[in-house]
């Protein structure tokens, strides 16, 4: 049976390029902007791959500015795992594992959004294959290395949510419409996935030259290019991978993880890729008054609806109080030596109206006895996407314009690490050293090993909490409902301070069902059950 894309359609004559409302009118302008001068330009290719960066930001936009939804928040704040805390408001279902169906619309979503990322990068490499990728200029080469990057990342984090996809690396024109979709083996989507980095890797340069900070390096698609190889359980590339990058030196550590989430920005030496936002045009704003993403408000205690309570930046402005590190996370730290239990949370929160008699005094954290208010006004929070800076002269606004993390060198070390430590056992030199990288620039003593699963997960949880890890992590290693039901959420038996338990999660996951996301039912219905059933766990 075959269909026919509307969706990807439409999508093929919408620009990445802006024009006028003039051009807008015009059929053939139009076509000739997107189509000719893409293919024929080397100029137009690198425009369009700005283009993607854009596209790719768009899962940090709410879907009240024009973006996604909650997908960043729910992609990197540890979501379903066992390190978060979820008190209510954004993406419910995923958080608590409760009435979670396939018409979900976060589920919808994410897919729509990554195939979309997949259908322009498809028009990008045709353009560049078309100009020539034998001896390229250097405008079409990184356009072709960026666009096959983003098409590799993208079925990559598909393929972690759902498994079950179609495989389209073609351009959809008007004479390519009808499409037979049938889901693709993983050997097959994987073999994509390795060639586009593998691709992107040859193609990228080491850093973004000419002022283009924040553009894809060969390092960020050689740190992704690592992540598939630990799914595909080959870790001597893993470790080539990742040694390569701690070999050519443009990235290095911070001399605290607490530098690297110290700023506005993440112009860090560490970062390999962030997401880039701020007021200017083009800067990921839109709407009257202007708004960015949500993620740090979503993050951030609703300090400020206690009595004797304001805005203030240097408690991350206006806060949801939504999504928090749990109890489990906090006891992984040795609280008196590893300074990220400090630097990276807020965990006491003081008056702060000028006009209070109790300004400056702490707040109790059984200030409200069995009520609710302890989850929503005064739980311990998280500080690596709390916006302290974006909106210090408007600590009231309720979006964020700080840019937002990706992926980072810790990442990478720990990665290695593990990837040693699989191969060689916990007595690898490697193993150890690359483990001590994080472990004791926290300020921990040094670690002589031998190493266990446990002591890397642990440090993974530590170091990379709420950017994003650790949900394929545990899925990866076949341990992520397990963990989930020992430490998922908060019991009010963990947290006194709790009203009650906060901890769906850890009883409704599902061993077979949960590892997965199901595909929207609205694409199992365009492209049609009978050859692209729903996936057996969710029918």
């Amino acid at each position: 049976m075959k269909k026919i894309l509307y969706i990807a359609a439409l999508a093929v004559s919408s620009a990445m390029l802006l024009s006028s409302c003039e051009d807008f009118l015009n059929p053939e302008s139009k076509t000739n902007i997107t189509v000719d001068y893409l293919t024929n330009s080397p100029d137009g290719l690198n425009r369009a791959a700005i283009g993607l960066y854009a596209l790719d930001r768009e899962i940090a936009k709410g879907a009240d500015n024009g973006g996604s939804g909650n997908l960043y928040v729910v992609s990197m704040c540890d979501y379903t795992t066992d390190l978060m805390a979820f008190r209510a408001g954004t993406s419910t279902a995923i958080a608590k594992l409760e009435n979670f169906m396939p018409n979900n619309s976060d589920v919808e979503a994410f897919w729509q959004q990554h195939y979309f990322i997949i259908g322009k990068a498809n028009e990008v490499i045709a353009g560049a294959e078309a100009l020539g990728i034998e001896d390229p200029d250097p405008l079409t080469r990184r356009a072709y290395g960026e666009a096959k990057f983003f098409r590799g990342r993208a079925y990559f984090e598909l393929w972690k949510r759902f498994e079950r996809l179609y495989l389209n690396t073609e351009p959809t024109t008007v004479s390519n419409l009808e499409r037979d979709f049938t889901p693709a083996s993983k050997e097959d989507i994987f073999t994509v996935i390795r060639g586009d980095l593998d691709a992107a890797i040859e193609m990228l340069d080491w850093k973004a030259e000419g002022g283009d900070y924040g553009r894809i390096t060969k390092a960020t698609a050689k740190h992704v290019r690592a992540q598939v190889a630990m799914w595909d359980k080959d870790y001597d590339r893993a470790i080539e991978e990742c040694e390569d990058i701690f070999e050519d030196g443009t990235y290095s550590m911070e001399d605290k993880t607490g530098d690297v989430f110290n700023g506005p920005d993440f112009r860090s030496k560490e970062v390999l890729w962030a997401y880039q936002f701020s007021t200017n045009l083009g800067g990921g704003g839109s709407g009257t008054p202007l708004m960015g993403h949500r993620a740090a408000i979503i993050t951030t205690t609703r300090y400020q609806s206690n009595a004797d309570c304001t805005f203030e930046a240097k408690n991350g402005g206006y806060g949801w109080g939504r999504v928090y590190p749990n109890t489990y996370l906090f006891s992984l730290y040795d609280q008196a030596k590893d300074n990220r239990y400090k630097d990276l949370f807020i965990h006491t929160f003081y008056y702060n109206d000028p006009k209070s008699a109790k300004f400056g005094q702490e707040i109790p954290k059984d200030l409200y006895g069995t009520s609710a208010g302890y989850m929503e006004k005064l739980h311990p929070m998280s500080k690596k996407h709390f916006d302290q800076w974006t909106n210090a002269d408007q600590p009231d606004r309720t979006t964020s314009f700080r840019d937002l993390i990706v992926y980072r060198l810790a990442e990478t070390y720990l990665m290695c690490a593990e990837a040693y430590f699989h191969r060689d056992g916990g007595s690898s030199p490697k193993a150890i050293e690359y483990y001590n990288e994080t472990w004791e620039r926290a300020g921990n003593d040094h670690e002589d090993g031998p190493l266990t699963l446990d002591m890397l997960l642990d440090e993974y949880a530590r170091e990379l909490h709420f950017e994003g890890v650790r949900w394929p992590l545990l899925k990866r290693l076949g341990i992520l409902g397990e963990r989930v039901r020992l430490h998922g959420g908060d019991l009010k038996s963990e947290d006194p301070y709790l009203d009650k338990d906060y901890a769906e999660c850890r009883r409704n996951f599902v061993d077979g069902k949960h590892e997965t996301w199901p595909i929207p039912q609205n694409q199992v219905d365009l492209m049609g059950a009978d050859v692209f059933p729903q996936s057996d766990p969710w029918k």
